[in-house]
């Protein structure tokens, strides 16, 4: 198998994290079968991942919100129809998308199914092995900027003190808790960096973030990209920095996917799953209860707490230490 399909269509939507988490799928396969034409279906505003990527031939961009049988949902399936696709490997295998898959006369389809003893890496690049035995999993994930957005960041970060450490704080409002780190420990953790380090630190995060993390403005020497970037031109600010730090979350594996040095923060979220892959650090809450990989916690319900215990409990001195692997 493999050697007679020319042609695959990969498939996953959704979260920032779980697309970059394909990418060692997409490289493995391309480095086993030369010759494949892989083509990717996602989310539009993610298109910027394999934009660059010359493993990937096409990007079809996707609402995940689409309906079935609309004119938009018809006119998809006649262009994935006149690609004549010999397998599509299916790593968002709701019932809509299987069938826009099956109208589209794609026969064979390769489906993920969640493992959570492996990695979410490895259990990507499994579904494709399926059909393709010759590939080797990588030992890293990768994400390839366009010239353009690399040589931005570095024009709006060349007049700030290095080390750039960049504190992902967002999240707060996300389906997830036990994911963000507090505010105030953010502070300390800031102040305790720039002390030891004399460096920036750049904070960056969603528009939604942006009234909430303001009293993050107190951290010295930092500077506060909290929703002004695209998402684009976020993965290249971090691309610039010395080291990120981050609860479970996109950014984070985005920085893991650019090589940047990483401290993983993890409560809820199992470290075996989502950790870091391959680089970076992870710390994670010694709670009992961890990981429970629940949407709500326990422990907040009923209260007018924001923030899970797991997370409150990981103290700046243990995030330091780790940061001291990187910088030195």
């Amino acid at each position: 198998m493999g050697k007679s399909y020319k042609k695959v269509l990969i498939v996953r939507t959704g979260a920032i994290g779980d697309v970059v988490h394909t990418t060692n799928l997409v490289h493995s396969l391309k480095e086993a079968y030369p010759d494949i034409k892989i083509h990717y279906m996602t989310n539009g505003s993610l298109n910027f991942i394999f934009a660059s990527d010359s493993s990937v031939e096409k990007i079809i961009p996707i609402d995940p919100k689409f309906k079935l049988f609309s004119n938009d949902f018809k006119t998809l399936v006649k262009e994935l129809k006149e690609e004549k696709y010999d397998i599509a490997i299916n790593l968002q295998p709701s019932f809509k998308i299987k069938l826009l898959l099956f109208l589209s006369g794609i026969s064979k389809q390769l489906i993920y199914r969640k493992n959570f003893k492996i990695h979410a890496v490895t259990n990507f690049w499994q579904t494709g092995l399926k059909a393709f035995p010759l590939m080797k999993e990588q030992n890293a994930i990768k994400l390839i900027l366009s010239e353009d957005t690399i040589q931005k960041s570095k024009e709006k970060l060349k007049d700030f003190k290095r080390p750039l450490i960049v504190f992902n704080a967002g999240g707060m409002f996300s389906k997830r808790q036990g994911r963000t780190y507090p505010k105030d420990k953010w502070i300390e953790l800031g102040n305790k960096l720039h002390g030891k380090y004399n460096g920036t630190i750049v904070l960056t995060g969603e528009k939604g973030d942006k009234g909430f993390l303001a009293p993050l403005n107190a951290i010295n020497n930092s500077v506060n990209y909290i929703g002004e970037l695209s998402l684009e031109d976020s993965c290249g600010i971090i691309s610039q920095c010395d080291l990120m730090i981050s609860g479970d979350s996109g950014p984070l594996h985005i920085a893991c996917a650019l090589n940047v040095n990483s401290i993983g923060l993890y409560g809820s979220m199992p470290v075996n799953r989502t950790g870091c892959y391959s680089s970076g650090i992870n710390i994670k809450s010694n709670k009992n209860c961890v990981p429970c990989n629940r949407r709500k916690c326990k422990y907040l319900k009923g209260t007018t707490e924001i923030y899970a215990p797991c997370m409150k409990e990981i103290e700046t001195d243990e995030i330091i230490k780790a940061a001291k692997r990187f910088l030195g």
